[in-house]
């Protein structure tokens, strides 16, 4: 038998132990619980719901969770945890999750800020929830008890069940991109001769790696690529996604540096990798076509160059920060923020004419490769180099592309020379590189993920 006295005892007790926590770490903090009618709230749709929800946010907030604990009580399961994060802008996440996610209206995720108050959505100027089956206020529904137990009971089954659909098709894909981009990363370092990129024949103009640090590299960041896509397959806005996908990028980065003893391999492909990811994911959540890539990406760098509009010359400057300075570039971050041009009206076209040609990868890689010297400022280059050489890189691949490149038998052992010569001179199109496999990648999914 219910036995409300209990019930009632275990609301103060979970009250009190938030404000323990809260006192204890001086952060916010997230109460998550089932909103599941009737006396058994430890029934198993709503805790596995509750789980599920538990699950998303540790995905999305990842190590901003500084500490976290549960209570099982009369009132169902209840996680307690503690984000380093502002609170309005954590109450403004946990409504997305709460509005957009297919079981977010099956639970309440309150947020405390660091003075043990509150957040309602009113405080933020929105209104107040709705109720799961009609379109009145959700107190107003629950104090005149105009749905009974049984029929939101119901509606909360059916949604648990659709979610469930859901998740199966997302892991598919999450799995498909995962893989995709692993592939992508692997053929792009396998491709020789590269104009003194690392290869299978050649550290190239490298010295502290070979392919097998790439392979190893590779294997290192696809898990975090492919928590990334899982960000991105949700109907969190464009600015989360990217919040988001940046801590996970900076975790990326670690493993990569354990993973090579500390050579940077990748980090330049984490953050654009990670970027074309995450939004094939997005666009394939919102059941949008492959040419909308593009525009997500777009809008979700749109601020990105931001960050030098307020540059300290009197602080270490980072390499990008020092190329805007001294010569306007803006690289990559300028790539992403114009939609990643070079690739879709570009790259992608130069691989898949090629292998069209005839079915040779190699030779297809090698081919893009040069579009992308010719195209890029690549950052890569210009670090390990000047401007000068940069432009007289993209004036040399966009002469031997326009005879022919790699097809033109002529140029083959132009290309040979040139591979041999910037080694010498310890000359890499990092950036090319990087775009290659992103180019693979998208490629890849537009036959495969949105046929």
């Amino acid at each position: 038998m219910f036995n409300l006295d209990q019930f009632l005892l275990d609301r103060e007790e979970r009250a009190d132990r938030q404000f323990a926590l809260i006192d204890k770490f001086n952060l916010p903090l997230i109460s998550l619980r089932s909103n599941y009618p009737g006396e058994n709230k430890n029934a198993f749709i709503p805790r596995e719901i509750l789980e599920i929800i538990h699950e998303e946010i540790q995905n999305i907030l990842g190590n901003s969770i500084k500490y976290e604990e549960n209570i099982i009580s009369l009132e169902g399961k209840t996680f307690l945890l503690i984000v380093k994060m502002n609170a309005i802008d954590l109450k403004k996440l946990v409504m997305e999750i709460e509005e957009k996610h297919l079981l977010g209206r099956c639970v309440d995720i309150d947020i405390f800020n660091e003075n043990k108050e509150p957040l309602s959505r009113t405080d933020l100027g929105y209104s107040k929830r709705k109720c799961f089956l009609c379109d009145n206020l959700a107190f107003a529904c629950g104090r005149s008890m105009a749905h009974t137990h049984e029929e939101i009971q119901d509606n909360i089954k059916t949604r648990y069940i659709n979610y469930l659909s859901y998740d199966k098709k997302r892991e598919n894909i999450i799995d498909t991109i995962g893989d995709l981009a692993l592939k992508a990363m692997i053929l792009e370092v396998s491709a020789f001769p590269s104009f003194g990129l690392v290869s299978p024949l050649s550290n190239g103009s490298h010295k502290d790696m070979n392919f097998f640090t790439f392979i190893d590299s590779s294997f290192a960041i696809k898990p975090y690529l492919k928590k990334m896509a899982k960000v991105g397959f949700s109907p969190l806005s464009l600015d989360i996604i990217f919040s988001q996908i940046r801590k996970i990028g900076i975790v990326a980065e670690e493993e990569m540096f354990l993973a090579t003893s500390g050579v940077n391999t990748h980090k330049g492909m984490i953050f654009l990798m990670g970027i074309a990811v995450a939004i094939t994911s997005k666009v394939l959540y919102e059941d949008d076509d492959f040419s909308s890539i593009s525009k997500y990406i777009s809008l979700m760098c749109k601020d990105i160059l931001k960050d030098f509009e307020n540059i300290n010359i009197n602080s270490k400057l980072t390499h990008g920060e020092k190329l805007f300075l001294n010569h306007g570039i803006t690289g990559i971050r300028g790539e992403v923020k114009n939609g990643l041009q070079s690739i879709f009206k570009g790259s992608i076209d130069i691989f898949e004419e090629s292998l069209n040609k005839d079915s040779d990868i190699n030779k297809a890689m090698i081919q893009t490769l040069l579009f992308l010297m010719g195209e890029l400022e690549d950052s890569t280059i210009l670090h390990r180099q000047n401007i000068d050489t940069l432009k007289e890189i993209q004036k040399t691949a966009k002469k031997l592309l326009k005879s022919g490149g790699i097809y033109n038998s002529e140029n083959v052992s132009i290309i040979k020379t040139l591979e041999d010569e910037y080694i010498t001179r310890r000359i890499s199109p990092g950036g090319a590189a990087d775009s290659l496999a992103v180019t693979i990648f998208l490629s890849n999914c537009k036959n495969i993920l949105f046929k």
